[in-house]
């Protein structure tokens, strides 16, 4: 009976041994498996090229690669200032570099925890705002100083985003078109709503083209409604297309021209009131080009001639063989002598001749175009 106990003492012995054997092995993998890990999480830790920092539960401070060759020898300094923020927060601060330069950063911190959500400690990565706050102060300076180019231009700027129908209005362009520069305006409303009732039809029709994607730019003027004096405007616009020639936007400026039309009309009242005068002349009054044939011809050289065809006709094409040899020769005194002076008797209507006293002198204009002009005055006598 003895040896049976023994046995089976012994036997639970041996399987007792192989457990506790197979039991360390497990935990010696399991060890070299965390370490493994360890080393793997260390190497990416260190890797990362981003300033990254942890402080444990007792206290002590961690920095990757990164953030010891940023700090050097502030990496104390900067964990003590990094240990006073908050533990779950994104906060923009400076901190000193080990170049002994301060530069303006983002701390993006974490508390972290365990799986059984016990505190581990804080952590976190630190970015470098310096770069990307020059480039917006670029950017803030170039929009500064486009949007004081744009001003002193006295052009307003307009963006239409066909896709979600917004419109941007830029503050001289609100004053242009008569807006409190405060006003919130993002629809075409704002423009269509006050254009002229004259110049209504041909906005909308031009306007559809563009959005329907017919022309890539338009140049349109067109008057305000309800203002004394009248407001003319010039408005320009640049079509963006995306994929499949699809219209995504319209951009453009605007231009008050109410001075430029004033005096468009006052020029149109005064060539209205020249050619008033010349067509009421009681003698004959034209202009020929360099080759002598008319260009103008008041009423009453045409009803002097039966209102005979003349635009853009010679004296040969007008008068008999006689007359248009007398006026080409004078012509061509005038042109190339400077012989202003000259009496041609010329046929009316019923064939009878009349002598006039002719003043005819060149004249050069745009594109050095050399025409000649000319007035004559009834002697009042026959041949």
């Amino acid at each position: 009976m003895i040896e049976v106990v023994l046995v089976v003492l012994c036997l639970l012995l041996i399987a007792s041994n192989v457990f506790l054997f197979l039991h360390l092995k497990k935990q010696q993998q399991h060890i070299q498996t965390i370490k493994a890990d360890n080393a793997l999480f260390e190497e990416f830790f260190n890797t990362l090229p981003l300033p990254l920092f942890f402080q444990n539960k007792n206290g002590d401070n961690i920095g990757n690669k990164a953030f010891t060759h940023a700090f050097g020898h502030f990496a104390k300094t900067t964990f003590e200032t990094l240990s006073a923020l908050p533990r779950k927060s994104e906060q923009y601060l400076d901190l000193k570099f080990d170049n002994d330069i301060e530069k303006s950063v983002m701390v993006r911190g974490i508390h972290l925890f365990d799986a059984a959500k016990n505190a581990l400690g804080f952590g976190g990565f630190i970015f470098d705002m310096s770069d990307i706050n020059k480039s917006k102060e670029l950017l803030l300076a170039q929009k500064q100083r486009l949007d004081f180019a744009i001003e002193s231009s006295q052009e307003g700027i307009w963006d239409w985003d066909i896709i979600n129908d917004n419109l941007f209005y830029s503050p001289k362009w609100k004053s242009i078109m008569g807006y409190e520069i405060n006003e919130k305006l993002t629809n075409t409303s704002a423009w269509l709503n006050i254009v002229h009732h004259k110049d209504m039809a041909m906005v909308n029709e031009i306007l559809k083209l563009h959005v329907d994607g017919g022309n890539a730019s338009f140049d349109i003027e067109h008057r305000i409604r309800n203002t004394e004096p009248l407001k003319w405007v010039n408005v320009c616009g640049k079509v963006i297309f995306g994929k499949d020639n699809k219209v995504l936007r319209i951009v453009g400026t605007i231009r008050d021209i109410s001075a430029r039309k004033r005096d468009e009309e006052d020029e149109k009242k005064y060539k209205d009131k020249l050619a008033t005068f010349l067509d009421s002349f009681p003698g004959l009054v034209f202009i020929k080009d360099s080759q002598g044939k008319y260009i103008y011809m008041n009423s009453f050289y045409q009803k002097y001639i039966d209102f005979r065809a003349w635009t853009y006709k010679t004296p040969q094409e007008i008068f008999d063989f006689e007359t248009a040899e007398k006026i080409s020769n004078s012509d061509r005194l005038a042109m190339y002598e400077g012989i202003m002076e000259h009496e041609i008797a010329i046929p009316n209507e019923e064939g009878l001749s009349k002598f006039f006293k002719l003043y005819k002198f060149p004249v050069t204009v745009e594109g050095n175009e050399r025409l000649l002009c000319g007035f004559g005055i009834n002697k009042s006598f026959s041949q």
